[in-house]
């Protein structure tokens, strides 16, 4: 019998500002929305621990969550930094890729023999965009199945 116990490994985060039901935009590219923090939270554990309150793109100031991003490889393949560089420049990183990468994966014991509960806070210094569409990956052990109300997400093991 499989356990429904699967942790989350790593947690990434994108939106996307009135991209869906236009294929004359491009579907590769992501908005920064003027994030200036955002976090997640695995029960009462909080990833990161301090906030990144330093997040101003409109100021050219997003360097943690550009490095985070720029680390995910190096990190999830381990593998040096040399042979993985995702070869996105910081310009590049803020007008196209905008993903906001979190590692989650040192948790405490107690936190990996229970149900995890994943919340993911944020905080933009401008409204965001009617038709503005957040995506989130979860990277864990076990395959799972999001369903959505659009109010709630169900996860189906």
């Amino acid at each position: 019998m499989e356990s429904a116990l699967e942790k989350p490994h790593w947690i990434i985060m994108a939106f996307q500002r009135d991209k869906s039901a236009n294929q004359e935009h491009n579907q590769s590219v992501f908005d920064h929305c003027y994030l200036t923090n955002m976090f997640v939270m695995l029960n009462s554990r909080r990833y990161p621990e301090i906030d990144s309150d330093d997040t101003k793109f409109t100021q050219q100031k997003f360097s943690r969550v550009y490095g985070d991003a720029a680390a995910f490889r190096t990190k999830f393949y381990s593998v040096a930094e040399l042979i993985s560089s995702p070869n996105i420049t910081p310009s590049d990183y803020k007008e196209l890729f905008s993903m906001f990468v979190f590692d989650v994966t040192k948790q405490s014991e107690k936190l990996k023999n229970s149900v995890t509960d994943i919340q993911i806070k944020a905080q933009f210094s401008a409204n965001v965009a009617a038709n503005t569409e957040a995506f989130t990956v979860v990277i864990s052990d076990k395959s799972l199945i999001f369903q959505s109300d659009g109010n709630k997400i169900r996860v189906e093991y």
